[in-house]
């Protein structure tokens, strides 16, 4: 055979490979191109959004309450407002007016989604004068308002350990439940964490670490209300076009 022809048919061979080559690369690339994308603006936008989905509870422990069964409260709670996609921060501040100077965080203004909470002893709880029944009691306030506050009965909790319940657990849950009542209002519901009085089942699926929820409806209705606590009016918008995940 001429070695010309050899030649010739060995560089068309390479050129031919060399295309099919590119043409697979090029289909390869296709599928990261197909369709539309979201725009970097709409994307950061909802992210902005739903990073501001976060309570700032300022604590003030006039029961005196040791700082490992608080911390373990604490936690309890943010798991709590966790689950519904909401941040807590904890600011732990001196029940001493004498003390305050010390604790500059808790001296610095107070936003729409800074909240005050209260642990009450018993000589406190009693001058506000509610059912005996209860465990704790929120203010009610309009969204716009800032500094609300929470109180919880800590004599009541106490009682309710001697018992055999777990104190701090049921603390943790009281926060959350007066927490709801400081966002979405006064109501009860027949189960759950929002009902009006907790049954013996309840208290034992607390102490045992079990759930004791929200129901879908209330869980929306609370991450909505921390949303609208931070946002501005632009972000505003973007929650009422049902842009946030709910």
């Amino acid at each position: 055979m001429d070695s010309r022809l050899l030649g010739w048919g060995g560089r068309k061979w390479r050129w031919t490979a060399k295309f099919a080559l590119l043409a697979c690369l090029i289909l390869s690339l296709r599928p990261a191109f197909a369709g539309p994308r979201p725009s970097p603006s709409a994307k950061n936008a909802n992210q902005a959004i739903t990073s501001k989905a976060r309570l700032t509870l300022r604590v003030y422990n006039y029961a005196g309450i040791d700082s490992a069964s608080l911390a373990s409260s604490e936690k309890v709670a943010s798991a709590i407002f966790a689950s519904l996609g909401v941040g807590t921060d904890w600011v732990d501040c001196p029940a001493s007016r004498r003390k305050v100077r010390a604790y500059p965080t808790c001296n610095s203004d107070m936003g729409t989604t800074d909240l005050v909470l209260r642990i009450l002893p018993r000589p406190m709880a009693v001058k506000l004068h509610h059912s005996n029944d209860s465990l704790g009691f929120a203010q009610t306030c309009s969204e716009s308002e800032p500094a609300c506050e929470l109180n919880v009965f800590y004599d009541r909790i106490d009682e309710l350990a001697t018992k055999g319940y777990r104190a701090d657990r049921i603390l943790g849950y009281v926060i959350a439940h007066e927490v709801a009542h400081v966002l979405i209002g006064p109501a009860h519901s027949d189960e759950g964490i929002m009902r009006g009085e907790w049954t013996s089942p309840d208290l034992q699926h607390i102490s045992l670490g079990l759930s004791l929820n929200f129901s879908t409806d209330q869980s929306r209705k609370l991450r909505l209300a921390v949303l609208r606590r931070a946002a501005t009016p632009a972000q505003e918008d973007l929650i009422q076009a049902n842009l946030i995940p709910r």
